[in-house]
């Protein structure tokens, strides 16, 4: 396709030096879990399944500062994020 091309990580890179739709995907679900006060199990599931070892840092994170602003945090929230970081 001329207007993309993949990069190593498989994403299809814009032309024009623009995110990825893979990189756009993901940030659209990271938005989400940011301002959801609980994001659903099925919007955390289906942003694992897409993720690659590059965005593992990042939803981490993401879920690391959900964790942060819960006085008592989910087990399953919990459960999570020690498979994320370990």
């Amino acid at each position: 396709m001329a207007d993309s091309a993949a990069n190593e990580d498989g994403d299809d890179a814009v032309s024009n030096g623009g995110p990825g739709l893979h990189d756009r995907f993901i940030s659209t679900l990271l938005d989400t879990v940011a301002r959801e006060r609980y994001p659903s199990n099925q919007l955390l599931d289906l942003l694992q399944s897409c993720m690659t070892g590059r965005d593992r840092e990042r939803i981490a994170d993401a879920l690391l500062e959900k964790l942060a602003e819960q006085r008592y945090p989910s087990p399953g929230m919990l459960r999570r994020v020690a498979g994320l970081v370990n």
